[in-house]
């Protein structure tokens, strides 16, 4: 059947998905294993052993990776400083804080792919909470056991951001939930502001002065929502502050005013699903029986 379907496949049905190729075979037990030691390694405070590695073998060198909330990650350097490096100071004001414990829930593999939800509880050190949040992840895996790709989803994350401003007013007694959002909205710009004054100089340099800085993510940009960590928002450049310490020349420019590529208002909704992304090997199995 052709027509307004095009691709020949008959109203009701699904056209036959291009089958998985690479080569790479591990067994159930395998890819099991090779999910729990991620998990494993994803927790503080063993992530900053990853992070130190600079860069994780956990990673292929020509890792994809694509976050729904935020944006794509290519190669280990990257997805080690955002994956495990984001989560592994608690010391620092952060947006969900440090991973602390994990539950795998759905688990389904194949071949060298892993589907799998996951609950992890992070630990909100500085306002001072636990709070669980459910990942989805769809790998796959080259012949060494590393990522090659992946593709994850913080489901459910709409609710987050109410939970950040609940727990901001009971700590800080605010009277109103839109009082603890501007508590919140402070602390977020006066510590991006001032990771920018210890790790951004010379060319690196985003704003003028501290105030500049404080001036523009208070005035010129939205505080933004839980899906929005990759546009111009507040919450993205918060996001990402975390990260200037490892790589102050490609990280800056990310808090900065132009938002260097990972903060800005440069995607759309129907681009951001039609985009192909992913180039190694398809998320689909060959259906041959091995």
């Amino acid at each position: 059947m052709t027509g307004f379907y095009g691709n020949g496949a008959a109203a009701g049905t699904d056209p036959e998905p291009q089958a998985h190729k690479s080569g790479v075979h591990f067994s159930y037990s395998e890819l099991w294993d090779l999910e729990t030691n991620y998990y494993q390694n994803y927790l503080y405070p063993n992530n900053l052993k990853q992070v130190n590695m600079v860069n994780s073998t956990l990673f292929a060198e020509d890792v994809q990776g694509r976050v729904d909330v935020t944006r794509e990650f290519y190669g280990r350097e990257l997805n080690t400083e955002y994956v495990f490096g984001l989560f592994s100071d608690p010391n620092q004001f952060s947006l969900l804080g440090i991973p602390v414990a994990y539950e795998i829930q759905k688990f389904a593999a194949y071949d060298n792919i892993a589907a799998t939800s996951t609950k992890v509880t992070f630990n909100h050190t500085y306002i001072g909470f636990l709070t669980p949040v459910v990942i989805d992840t769809f790998l796959t895996f080259n012949d060494e056991g590393q990522i090659w790709q992946y593709d994850a989803v913080f489901k459910w994350m709409n609710g987050w951001l109410d939970v950040l401003v609940r727990e901001t007013q009971k700590k800080y007694n605010a009277s109103t939930p839109k009082e603890a959002e501007n508590i919140l909205r402070d602390i977020m710009v006066s510590s991006t502001c001032q990771v920018h004054e210890d790790h951004c100089h010379g060319d690196d340099q985003q704003y003028d002065s501290f105030e500049a800085c404080v001036d523009y993510l208070t005035n010129e940009i939205r505080l933004g929502t839980a899906y929005e960590l990759g546009a111009d928002t507040l919450v993205c450049r918060t996001l990402h502050k975390v990260m200037l310490s490892f790589r102050p020349k490609v990280h800056c420019p990310h808090i900065g005013p132009s938002g260097g590529g990972m903060c800005s208002d440069d995607r759309t909704y129907v681009g951001v699903i039609e985009e192909e992304y992913f180039t190694h090997t398809p998320f689909v199995s060959s259906r041959e029986e091995k």
